[in-house]
């Protein structure tokens, strides 16, 4: 307890006028991290364009461009000598803190500006960029899929600046996939992301989805779903697989690679499933068990991460260790699955108790979520770090809208920042399904919106189950 004394007016003191008084009062500060920054200076390493910490990113045609940022919390009153260099010996750390197995990307692949060398001025700025660059160089000495890891270390001159092991270090998880690129639609373009129901669909119908000008019309496909369940004799959670996504899974090479190789995001939807293993009631322990089966299925299976819909499920046994409505259960499962893969990725669906928090642990949740998405007809919203290129700004679902036109609504995604366009439930029909033509239409007025061009005409359709595509009539 420290003791404050301070004079109040005559006024609020007995009333006596003209006079002063003084009076003790005592405060708990106890805990006074909050107030550290207030007079130490603290430093951070952050990808520039992200703000991250992990930074995912992608080798195809070209050299990947970026910078990289030192940053300050307030401006220093001496000068600070800051050098960035690729870090080899943080690999070991990183991997055993994230049970990963990365290897190392080529460090003369690694180019920073200025040989790394920063001055940070006194009583200037609190932030310092180098350009980076990540050169794709032969390819082939690369494998095909596998990630990479480019540790990158800030070392300071400076007694009086703070700065933790993972504060000083940023990661880049680069991913070899050179000619892969069928999906691109030129920078900052809008990404589409579509949910197909496993039980009605075939995903192989993303390759008949293509813009007039040649490129792949989808950017993500969720998988819907698999389910969280808890296993009462093992006393552990699990992820489910119906039969239907058990045979994409068991049938992978023919459903789902074929869509990687052409550059679209696979993703594995996760939903309750009428027990009290809910995404969003899970304890810290709970979680961290389940984001340990989410990375193993990801990792397995070659999928590029999952995406979280909390409903349908009961309320648990509070008694069980491994569940608990207590600091935001929802968030901390994000927080720990991205923790047990952080080169996959990490979406949620804007639904029941899963989004809303934007710290856990300290770190902000544009560390550990990659993607928001509303439900239909609204627009996901950023928090924690994260901006609207991290967000949906819209939610269609197609069996609903066949035959609408879309373009306005996907004009005004595009103008307003947004990086992502939603949509729910197609093709659940058969090649005499009139339906089908009138979705793709609309799905070709949300092209136009987007990128300026529609789509080619479906003349081919994957009926569910078949890898054989048969004329659409």
């Amino acid at each position: 307890m420290k003791k404050i004394y301070y004079i109040l007016s005559s006024a609020l003191c007995a009333g006596l006028l003209f006079n002063s008084c003084t009076k003790e009062v005592e405060v708990d500060y106890s805990n006074e991290d909050a107030y550290a920054n207030v007079t130490s200076l603290v430093g951070t390493l952050r990808d520039g364009k992200t703000n991250k910490v992990s930074n995912p990113i992608e080798i195809r045609k070209s050299d990947y461009n970026t910078s990289v940022a030192f940053n300050v919390s307030r401006a220093p009153k001496e000068g600070i000598d800051v050098t960035v260099a690729y870090d080899a010996e943080y690999l070991a750390a990183y991997n055993k803190e994230h049970g990963t197995s990365f290897a190392l990307y080529p460090s003369d692949r690694v180019a920073i500006q200025n040989q790394g060398k920063i001055l940070v001025a006194p009583d200037e700025k609190v932030s310092y960029s180098l350009d980076l660059t990540i050169a794709k160089g032969d390819t082939t000495t690369l494998e095909n899929g596998t990630t990479y890891v480019i540790p990158l270390k800030a070392s300071v001159k400076a007694k009086d600046v703070s700065m933790s092991s993972e504060d000083s270090h940023c990661v880049y998880l680069v991913k070899n996939l050179a000619g892969e690129s069928d999906t691109f639609k030129g920078d900052g373009a809008v990404k589409t992301f579509l949910f197909y129901e496993a039980n009605d669909t075939n995903p192989l119908n993303t390759l008949n989805l293509k813009l007039t000008s040649g490129e792949l019309f989808l950017d993500y496909i969720v998988l819907f779903a698999a389910n969280i369940n808890y296993d009462a004799q093992k006393g552990e959670v699990y992820v489910y697989f119906n039969p239907n996504i058990q045979h994409l899974l068991d049938n992978n090479d023919v459903y789902l690679q074929p869509l990687r190789k052409r550059g679209v995001k696979v993703i594995m939807g996760i939903l309750g499933n009428h027990d009290e293993s809910g995404l969003a009631q899970l304890s810290k322990i709970g979680a961290q068990q389940f984001a340990k089966k989410l990375a193993d299925m990801c990792y397995s299976y070659n999928l590029d991460g999952v995406n979280f819909d909390d409903e349908y499920s009961n309320a648990p046994d509070l008694s069980n260790p491994l569940f608990s409505y207590d600091g935001h259960p929802g968030a901390r499962l994000m927080y720990e699955t991205k923790r047990a893969m952080p080169d996959k990725e990490v979406t949620v669906y804007l639904y029941g108790n899963m989004y809303g928090v934007g710290v856990i642990d300290g770190i902000p949740a544009s560390e550990w979520i990659d993607i928001a998405v509303p439900d239909y007809g609204g627009s996901a919203y950023p928090v924690g770090g994260m901006t609207l290129k991290d967000c949906a700004g819209a939610a269609v679902q197609l069996d609903y809208s066949a035959g609408s036109n879309r373009k306005s609504e996907a004009q005004n995604v595009k103008s307003k920042g947004y990086g992502y366009f939603m949509m729910f439930a197609p093709f659940a029909g058969s090649i005499y399904d009139s339906k089908i033509k009138q979705q793709v239409y609309t799905m070709s007025t949300i092209s136009e919106g987007l990128y300026g061009v529609g789509l080619q005409d479906m003349t081919e359709f994957y009926e569910k189950g078949s890898a054989t595509p048969r004329k659409l009539r």
